[in-house]
């Protein structure tokens, strides 16, 4: 099982240094929730999730704990275009719902990125809100 969660390891450990309007970069979970699959709304913080994405020229790779212990992670390749940006993970701790793609609209505004999940009705079920984590003092690659 180590092999499965290689790419997410590299990727973690990457320094990911973003330009101005770039997802590139490492990301940390602020807030968010979920409809689950009962129809109650689920916060984020409230179910203690925690979590770190990194985003790396057209590949992520994330990590979530829920209450200090791992609950999911994943890597694959994503496209970000036109507000939309798509998911596609090759990996995964979970297994993939239907075509194996996950779609959300998304705002970045300045060092906040914004997701929302929407159903086959257009109903938002999913709203996560990420922060740029900083580049590592003394990063040679920072910008």
């Amino acid at each position: 099982m180590p092999h499965r969660f290689a790419l997410l390891a590299a990727l973690l450990c990457a320094p990911c240094v973003a330009s101005a309007g770039s997802l590139d970069g490492a990301w940390k979970l602020h807030a968010g929730e979920f409809v689950d699959g009962a129809g109650k709304r689920v916060d984020y913080t409230e179910a203690k999730l925690q979590g770190i994405k990194v985003l790396d020229g057209g590949t992520f790779a994330f990590t979530t704990t829920r209450d200090g212990r791992f609950w999911a992670g994943g890597a694959g390749s994503y496209v970000a275009e036109r507000g939309r940006y798509t998911e596609t993970p090759r990996m995964a701790s979970f297994p993939l719902e239907g075509d194996g793609q996950y779609r959300f609209d998304y705002r970045l505004e300045g060092d906040t990125w914004t997701l929302e999940g929407r159903d086959a009705q257009g109903r938002v079920v999913e709203r996560e809100v990420w922060r740029r984590m900083p580049a590592p003092a003394g990063d040679a690659h920072a910008h």
